[in-house]
């Protein structure tokens, strides 16, 4: 669990758009989670489990068409409010990672406008898998 607990620290460290972030297993249960404090949820906690456990099967539906498109690396599913990311871990493992949007351009009705830095992401996600 340590390696989880680095990965998510760093991950809600190097952002402060990050919300909320999570490791599930293949079960859907979520091993370990962290929330940017002051931050309330706009998703309730047991809705966000569905979804994680709609994310799972998502990916494991990817998976058969890995030998024709390769590896899949992550997805980003945007919304007005958020941007939900998931992205796969060894041993079915996922991390779901939620990303505000800037209050501003959402009243503006252009929430598509906020960038998120996936390389950076993902360079956190393999610095900690090959560190731990």
């Amino acid at each position: 669990m340590e390696k989880y607990e680095k990965l998510l620290n760093m991950i809600m460290d190097f952002n402060d758009t990050i919300r909320f972030a999570a490791i599930c297993n293949s079960n859907g249960e979520i091993l370990w989670h962290s929330q940017r404090s002051g931050v309330k949820n706009i998703v309730p906690l047991e809705d966000t489990k569905k979804t994680l456990q709609r994310a799972l099967s998502a990916w494991q539906e990817r998976s058969q068409v890995t030998s024709i498109v390769g590896r899949g690396l992550y997805t980003i599913a945007s919304y007005e409010k958020i941007k939900r990311i998931t992205i796969p871990l060894p041993k079915g493992d996922m991390l779901f990672v939620t990303v505000g949007n800037d209050p501003l351009q959402v009243k503006k009705g252009k929430s598509y406008g906020h960038l998120v830095e996936m390389g950076k992401i993902l360079s956190i996600v393999d610095f900690v898998n090959e560190n731990s």
